[in-house]
């Protein structure tokens, strides 16, 4: 991804900083879920058009990296989060230094990508 193709995202993402977790939530009126809230900020930054999805579906679109090869603007996808129907269940903005930007439990916040939490779950890199 560019530099400025990452600013515009993150520049985007971090509007929504804060704003509660919503299953299901696919805006700010709405509010996010982790999926509605990666479709929504690439949407709106232009960076990458998508109709809502799913972490699934997200994860179907792109093309799986390596980890050693993650950039910001990259997505990282995890497993096992919640029962879904296929192994991807959640997914954030890498933006770089081990952390990443997410709708989760919290909000939409940045968090570590290397706790043992997300260590534990993570699945895959993939880039759009």
């Amino acid at each position: 991804m560019a530099d400025p193709e990452f600013a515009a995202l993150i520049a985007e993402a971090e509007k929504y900083l804060g704003y509660p977790y919503v299953w299901g939530g696919s805006t700010p009126a709405t509010s996010f879920d982790c999926s509605g809230f990666i479709s929504y900020v690439f949407n709106q930054s232009g960076v990458y058009p998508m109709g809502r999805t799913t972490a699934q579906g997200i994860f179907n679109k792109s093309k799986t990296i390596a980890l050693s090869e993650a950039q910001p603007g990259d997505l990282i996808f995890f497993t096992g989060t919640y029962d879904s129907a296929g192994p991807v269940s959640h997914l954030g903005i890498y933006v770089g230094g081990n952390m990443m930007l997410h709708s989760a439990s919290g909000g939409v916040q940045y968090a570590r990508t290397d706790s043992s939490y997300w260590s534990n779950h993570f699945y895959a890199m993939g880039r759009l």
